[in-house]
């Protein structure tokens, strides 16, 4: 298959398992440059050997908290300075926490929201200027389907995850005319 992603430098936020190491080894295989981030070096480094093996592709693993944008300004710099351009953000970071409003704390909801609305924010506005300049960038928010229809239960994830269904549909009518796709899947 030929996704045109060959020579694509693409950024994937928790890419060290699960979904986002998918994504890269996809990416990879198709040609792409990957970027996986998390928050544990040692996961990173197994996640980019098997990336590398997986795809003979080329794949660098940084170490960031996507809740703290001086560590999101600091990787999108780190990821253009190794390949010299971005062309694909995949805000893919994020935990599974489920809870009822009445267990639920203040801290569930800032750790929460600030991995998945923060981080994706702080990702987007870090990588947008590279993502003008590529003439064709990305941006890929992994959602849920509680963001749309939640179980009892499903909070705090499904409230962050329905602000990043909203995020994805503003900012693809924003983006648009600068050739910026955005998605959520």
């Amino acid at each position: 298959m030929d996704l045109g992603l060959e020579g694509k430098v693409a950024i994937v936020t928790g890419g060290s398992d699960g979904i986002g190491k998918a994504a890269a080894i996809s990416m990879a295989l198709e040609g792409a440059k990957v970027a996986i981030v998390g928050r544990t070096q040692t996961k990173l480094d197994a996640a980019v050997a098997e990336i590398k093996e997986a795809s003979g592709g080329e794949a660098i693993g940084i170490s960031a908290d996507v809740s703290v944008e001086s560590d999101v300004k600091a990787m999108v710099n780190k990821v253009v300075a190794e390949y010299g351009k971005l062309d694909i953000l995949v805000n893919n970071a994020g935990t599974s926490s489920a809870t009822t409003l009445e267990n639920m704390t203040d801290e569930d909801l800032k750790v929460d929201f600030g991995i998945k609305v923060y981080g994706a924010v702080y990702c987007a506005r870090a990588a947008l200027p590279h993502l003008k300049k590529s003439g064709a960038g990305a941006i890929v928010n992994t959602t849920t389907p509680g963001g749309k229809a939640p179980n009892p239960g499903g909070q705090p994830t499904s409230l962050s995850r329905a602000a990043g269904i909203s995020l994805t549909k503003s900012w693809a009518g924003e983006l648009a005319k600068d050739n910026v796709r955005v998605n959520s899947v």
